[in-house]
């Protein structure tokens, strides 16, 4: 009972705090222009971007005890990412699309300006995220044979992502959410020896509070 106490305090307290500071809910979305950052000692690789998409929900919560204005978001995220590459082995032109999806969990903090007067305010954000890929397949092409082998097989990718966010945007009526980012990616994700593989991503989206 001695143990228990101290814990029922400290739910309370959160929840009173969560309260509080006004704890929203949403959905969001956003279409990626995803890339590889690649070093190779023994291919030379061009990668072009790959369009996928992001789309899950969305938690904002007050955080006036640092300053007012200020706010912790998180999301919970289906993220299509990869890349186009193409290189030559073997004498041989060897053209790949990635296509890996992940869970995505980015972690915010952020700032929000809201003008007076006004249902417009501009915001902006920071933090890490985390990846956690779940599906996807390579469809590759080597000296004309094609091929689709799993994205996280032992010759692909790791399935763990981690990096660092940056996002600003525009808030409107209270609700709405219109939003560009960036994601770097500070993991190698490669499997093969050699090659040194992170996620680059591009997103434009929107998000609705409830």
């Amino acid at each position: 009972m001695k143990k228990f106490l101290p814990l029922l305090s400290f739910a309370l307290l959160l929840s009173a705090t969560v309260s509080a500071q006004g704890l929203r809910y949403g959905i969001t979305g956003a279409m990626n222009v995803a890339n590889y950052a690649i070093e190779s000692s023994e291919s030379s690789y061009s990668s072009d971007s790959r369009i996928g998409f992001k789309a899950g929900f969305r938690m904002e919560i007050g955080a006036p005890f640092i300053y007012d204005g200020f706010f912790f978001t998180g999301e919970v995220l289906l993220s299509s990412k990869g890349s186009k590459l193409s290189t030559t082995v073997d004498e041989k032109s060897v053209n790949i699309t990635s296509r890996p999806y992940y869970l995505e969990i980015p972690l915010h903090i952020g700032y929000h300006y809201a003008f007076k007067n006004s249902t417009f305010g501009l915001f902006g954000s920071f933090g890490p995220y985390f990846g956690v890929g779940l599906f996807g397949d390579n469809k590759m092409s080597v000296g004309g044979e094609s091929s689709k082998p799993d994205t996280f097989s032992s010759d692909g990718l790791k399935r763990f992502d981690f990096g660092l966010g940056l996002r600003a945007g525009v808030s409107m009526f209270d609700h709405y959410r219109i939003y560009v980012g960036y994601d770097w990616g500070l993991v190698d994700i490669a499997q093969v020896s050699g090659d040194k593989i992170k996620n680059r991503n591009l997103y434009v989206g929107a998000a609705y509070m409830f």
